[in-house]
């Protein structure tokens, strides 16, 4: 998938997850009864489609191919500015003049061989398919034949790719009806579905807002999930995975045995389906330390010692490894699971609670870099020194912690800034990141909305 499309596509994933569109608008001609609301009302809500001023939908009305390029454009945030175009029948003054022309540059829609491009056409469910193929970068092939579609035929391999994707699986009686017009209503749920496919190779890496305490949910291209450590009680992890469905967690990983580390690690152990258990060898007296080996224990799970230089990812094209882990430090700090994540050429640098001393250490150790810093100690001041920074050179760092007293140190977060580097606190909300290999993609969201949505190359 081309970069420039990749960062809304993320946003609009976990908006639709995370942040129901409490203010979209309300037609009179789709009720919610229509087949289509829920897509109707996705999309106007995200502001990609809009109604008519006497306040109907017309969601039986056909889509032309002017609509097609402003409704994907809008969903890609191309430049919609009217201007010239390569086409002979689409002047300046049309309204998708914009849209079209930066369509066609993105190589999703493109013109006829006479150079027209035909604005006013209506669009078939065969060009659909090509439109959203696309746009979207689908790949993966079905392998479902439709009794009106010729494996000749130009739309064949697209369609294909969509009903691969679980955007449409054709008609009860095996057609596609390839030559049919598409109506603004089916408009909508082709492309809502769509917003919900996301690239294969993908990785999401997410900073979950648990208060004042670390919990990172990283989501493997495989399917596979991880979480590293899971805050500092069962209320606060329990609102974070509930709400995103998870069910299954294939490694749990305790950096440390504090608190504010394992506090929920019990209720993650007894709710889902952990596979195993991956422990900094540290021992704790705490009350939350032996609620987390109870748990362990009932669900007939070891607490493997993480060993440095391992590879603990539970996919080969991601893989995680462990930077230190010191079962016998002085301290749990510097006893800390330090972990680096890579994807493609993005990396993640997460840090746990390592202490300053513990920065230089792994400083003198390894050629550190990082794109994405999960910085230590919550953001607090006694780590992620000056030098720490200039030797990762992060373009994006996050500090999961509280507020009050808990709050990050303003220190810390403006070396961070004068180094250049984007900063984000948990507080404001779940911080995701959603790799492509090549570069990654920032959103914050909480329950009642979504902010922060960015776009990096890695280093």
């Amino acid at each position: 998938m081309k970069k420039s499309l990749s960062v809304f596509l993320s946003f609009i994933i976990v908006f639709s997850l995370f942040a129901p569109f409490a203010q979209a608008a309300s037609f009179k001609d789709v009720p919610n009864s229509h087949r289509f609301f829920d897509d109707i009302d996705f999309l106007s809500g995200a502001e990609i489609i809009t109604g008519f001023p006497d306040g109907t939908f017309k969601p039986d009305q056909a889509v032309t191919r002017a609509q097609a390029a402003i409704l994907i454009g809008k969903t890609f945030e191309l430049d919609g500015t009217k201007r010239k175009t390569s086409f002979s029948d689409v002047n300046t003054s049309n309204t998708a003049s914009g849209y079209i022309e930066s369509a066609v540059e993105e190589g999703i829609i493109s013109g006829f061989p006479n150079g027209t491009f035909r604005p006013g056409q209506t669009v078939t469910r065969g060009q659909m398919a090509i439109i959203l193929a696309k746009a979207f970068g689908l790949t993966e092939t079905a392998g479902v034949d439709f009794a009106d579609v010729s494996k000749t035929s130009a739309a064949y391999p697209y369609i294909q790719h969509i009903v691969a994707a679980g955007i449409t699986y054709g008609y009860e009686d095996g057609t596609f009806k390839p030559n049919n017009a598409v109506t603004r209503g089916q408009f909508a749920a082709f492309l809502s579905r769509a917003l919900f496919s996301t690239p294969a190779d993908s990785l999401s890496v997410e900073f979950l807002n648990v208060g004042h305490g670390d919990a990172t949910l990283v989501t493997f291209p495989n399917g596979e999930v991880m979480l590293i450590d899971a805050g500092p009680d069962d209320e606060s992890i329990a609102a974070e995975l509930d709400l995103m469905g998870i069910e299954d967690i294939h490694t749990f990983v305790a950096t440390q045995p504090d608190p504010e580390h394992i506090g929920g690690a019990d209720y993650v152990l007894k709710n889902f389906n952990v596979h195993r258990i991956i422990d900094s060898g540290l021992k704790s007296t705490s009350q939350e330390y032996t609620d987390y080996t109870n748990a362990s224990k009932a669900a007939g799970l070891t607490l493997t010692q993480a060993k440095v230089n391992s590879d603990i990812s539970a996919d080969s094209s991601a893989p995680v490894h462990v930077l230190n882990a010191n079962s016998g430090a002085q301290n749990a700090d510097d006893g800390s699971i330090v972990l680096e994540l890579t994807h493609g050429d993005v990396r993640f640098l997460l840090m746990s609670d390592a202490s300053a001393s513990l920065e230089n250490k792994l400083v003198a150790d390894y050629n550190l870099s990082a794109d994405v810093l999960k910085v230590s100690q919550h953001g607090g001041s006694a780590a992620t020194t000056q030098s720490f920074i200039d030797e990762v050179a992060p373009l994006y760092a996050v500090a999961s912690h509280g507020t009050g007293a808990n709050f990050a140190d303003s220190s810390v977060l403006k070396r961070l800034t004068d180094a250049g580097a984007e900063t984000a606190s948990t507080t404001g909300g779940t911080v995701l990141v959603l790799s492509d290999l090549e570069s990654f993609y920032t959103v914050q969201y909480n329950t009642f909305g979504t902010s922060q949505k960015a776009a990096y190359s890695a280093h």
